[in-house]
């Protein structure tokens, strides 16, 4: 009964980080279309700076989404809180910090190992 109350709370707080995220990304692509529309710029460095700048905080942010819709599908196929690597619990303190997380500690300090190679 508890994990059910724990994995419900975990559920609400991905769909509203999720309603953030997309309310946050269309305040992005508002941002966009007036970078690109705006013809007033003083040099090409500035525009490029602001065009790059909105297009990687957009790609972090579909990132997150997609990690969190990934988490929504692990709750509905009651694969959540299960490590996606090795298949151990994942931690409950690493899920109240990062209720999105598909690894435990150990499978994700291995995969950002690799990553810095």
């Amino acid at each position: 009964m508890m994990e059910e109350v724990r994995i419900g709370r975990h559920m609400d707080q991905l769909k509203k980080r999720r309603e953030q995220l997309v309310m946050t990304l269309q305040h992005i692509g508002r941002e966009q279309e007036q970078v690109e529309q705006n013809t007033d710029w003083l040099d090409q460095a500035a525009y490029e700076s602001r065009a790059n700048l909105l297009d990687r905080l957009n790609g972090w942010y579909i990132e997150e989404m997609h990690k969190i819709d990934k988490a929504l599908n692990r709750i509905r196929q009651n694969q959540y809180g299960l490590c996606v690597g090795c298949h151990s619990p994942i931690g409950a303190d690493r899920l109240e910090i990062s209720p999105e997380a598909e690894f435990c500690g150990s499978c994700q300090g291995i995969r950002e190992q690799l990553e810095e190679r």
